[in-house]
């Protein structure tokens, strides 16, 4: 039988516990509305949480994040939760990068004036021919066209229809693409990904620096952002999957999970994903055309050796490699657990065939990566290993899908919606789901001013 929810009184009522309702419990906390966030799991944090492995002896993060210096909003959520100073800060963008006919080599754009920082970084790059330095001289020239325009157009023919093609698009923008969007150039939204551009290479110098969590993520942002909430009078409260949404007339009037029935809830902010949501309100869904959005997987391979690591730095871009980027945990969260062992991480994006892929054979290409760049650990031996699976780790931005992204609105006037797949200009990131959660804890307070 279903307990009435008889805890403190509350404002609104955030479904999910991922980042988009985190931040907007956080957002309502400080426009002095009480939350009550109701979150599935057993911990909060969503897609950007972590768990305890015992063959590593220590924390894992489900997907390694990387933050960058243009995540404004997601940047102020951990400042007022305090976990700020626990990212690893490049004062910089500095880019290493490793490739079997180059090598060793890096993308660092200069104190310059944006968007100059990045034209000089990208014409000292030495994977570019002159002819691919040329080729980025124009490509100014490619943010002319409407968003409207670029909608209906690929990464790949956005791109190669200004001139970006061979080197440049290659190692450079389509493995970018790929980090950004969690799709392969050929398939991805340009206008979405023109989108990411602006914002990081020509919005300020530092926009595009590097910034990585010095700490398992759920450390830094689910359980601070809890914290938080609860020392402000709000709650989240876990192992509460949502099973109904109960409505009368234009207004939500119930919410009930496995656990309990919240009645008569003053405001309701959905922060669930598209999947879910589209489960529980089905007709809508499929009115506002969400239900149709698809997913894109990620993949993530943990790997624990018995020798050190030798990487020259926390993060590195393999262009041409089946793990598209290797994360050294050694370096960037310097965990005293593994000293004298390389802790390292590969991840897949847009991995729609890697996510097939057994275990065993991921655990292997991985390895095989890590090792064409750090040859002494051949010798060494593998003493953890954990694969993630990530099938629905975002929506698929593919082109002229940006209108199946609702706005934060519903037919009914006491509930909103968040989340990194709703209306904006951003793919699904860190930094869309943070603002997200904003837009909705702002438009249910207008709710409460009315």
């Amino acid at each position: 039988m279903l307990n009435e929810y008889s805890g403190s009184p509350y404002d609104v009522l955030i479904l999910g516990g991922g980042l988009a309702g985190l931040s907007a419990g956080v957002t309502a906390i400080e426009s002095g509305l009480r939350p009550v966030i109701l979150e599935a799991a057993k911990q909060p944090g969503g897609r950007a949480k972590s768990f305890y492995d015992p063959s590593f002896a220590e924390t894992l993060d489900c997907g390694p994040h990387l933050l960058i210096g243009a995540y404004s909003a997601t940047l102020k959520l951990l400042d007022i939760i305090g976990t700020r100073d626990l990212l690893l800060e490049s004062p910089t963008v500095n880019y290493q990068f490793w490739s079997r006919k180059l090598g060793w080599h890096s993308l660092n754009c200069p104190n310059l004036p944006a968007p100059l920082h990045l034209l000089v970084g990208v014409l000292r790059y030495a994977p570019l021919t002159l002819k691919d330095k040329l080729a980025a001289l124009s490509l100014g020239i490619a943010f002319l066209p409407s968003q409207a325009s670029l909608e209906n157009k690929s990464v790949t023919q956005w791109l190669h229809g200004h001139g970006q093609k061979g080197g440049i698009f290659e190692q450079l923008w389509a493995p970018l693409c790929l980090a950004a969007l969690n799709e392969p150039a050929g398939s991805a939204n340009a206008a979405l990904f023109a989108e990411v551009m602006k914002l990081s290479f020509f919005k300020s110098r530092t926009a595009a620096r590097p910034l990585l969590p010095t700490v398992p993520l759920t450390k830094l942002i689910g359980e601070p952002a809890k914290a938080y909430i609860k020392a402000k009078g709000g709650e989240v409260l876990t192992g509460q999957r949502v099973k109904k949404i109960t409505f009368n007339g234009e207004k939500v009037i119930g919410v009930t999970t496995g656990m309990n029935n919240f009645s008569q809830p003053p405001g309701v902010i959905s922060a669930l994903p598209y999947g879910p949501l589209s489960t529980l309100l089905p007709d809508w869904a499929k009115k506002s055309g969400f239900s149709q959005l698809s997913s894109t997987p990620i993949v993530s391979v943990h790997l624990l050796y018995d020798k050190k690591s030798q990487m020259p730095a926390p993060l590195v871009g393999l262009p041409f490699e089946t793990s598209q980027w290797l994360f050294d945990r050694g370096i960037s969260q310097q965990n005293k657990n593994s000293e004298g062992q390389a802790r390292l991480s590969g991840v897949m994006s847009g991995a729609y065939r890697e996510s097939q892929w057994s275990k065993k054979r991921l655990i292997t290409t991985v390895a095989e990566d890590i090792e064409r760049l750090q040859p002494q650990l051949k010798e060494s031996n593998i003493v953890g290993a954990r694969v993630i699976k990530e099938r629905r780790a975002t929506f698929s931005p593919w082109p002229q899908t940006s209108h199946l992204r609702p706005d934060v609105g519903t037919p009914w006037k006491n509930m909103v919606i968040a989340g990194d797949w709703t209306a904006g200009n951003l793919p699904a990131t860190l930094e869309g789901a943070t603002l997200s959660g904003e837009r909705a804890a702002r438009k249910i307070l207008a709710f409460f001013c009315y």
